[in-house]
């Protein structure tokens, strides 16, 4: 099909009596609901900078509380850095904070790391195998894009 001069492809796809797709396979995996899916996209926004991703993997293997100037002495990097850092991952429902006389303690929040592990558990689950539908397509030539 051609449109204002540009060649537009389309795709062509078999479908059964149903209608649906020669590929399609039920997916009966139970999904997030919006609401839950809301709440972790907080949840990954604050972890998608590489010193709040730091911060996790460092509270996350310690046996207690950090201080906030052990944090900072660990990350080398400076208190006014490290706290904004660190108010991300508590308003993100990551990190428990605690005022202890003028210093502030971090934990990690396990029921939140567990939501999280929700999403990317993998447990045991084996490879995804091609569904036997798809196994039974003819294999493709692979066509560079020009």
């Amino acid at each position: 099909m051609t449109t204002a001069g540009r060649v537009i492809g389309l795709e062509i796809v078999e479908t059964r009596s149903s209608g649906a797709p020669h590929c399609s396979v039920p997916l009966t995996t139970p999904r997030l609901s919006h609401e839950q899916a809301n709440d972790l996209s907080v949840v990954f926004k604050a972890l998608a900078h590489p010193t709040r991703v730091q911060l996790m993997n460092l509270l996350v293997s310690s046996p207690f509380a950090a201080c906030v100037y052990d944090i900072q002495v660990a990350m080398g990097m400076p208190q006014s850095t490290i706290s904004h850092h660190l108010k991300q991952l508590v308003g993100a429902g990551l990190l428990h904070r605690r005022q202890r006389g003028s210093w502030a303690y971090y934990s990690v929040d396990r029921e939140a790391m567990r939501r999280l592990g929700t999403v990317i558990d993998l447990g045991d689950a084996p490879a995804q195998p091609l569904s036997p539908q798809a196994q039974a397509d003819p294999p493709i030539e692979q066509v560079e894009d020009v």
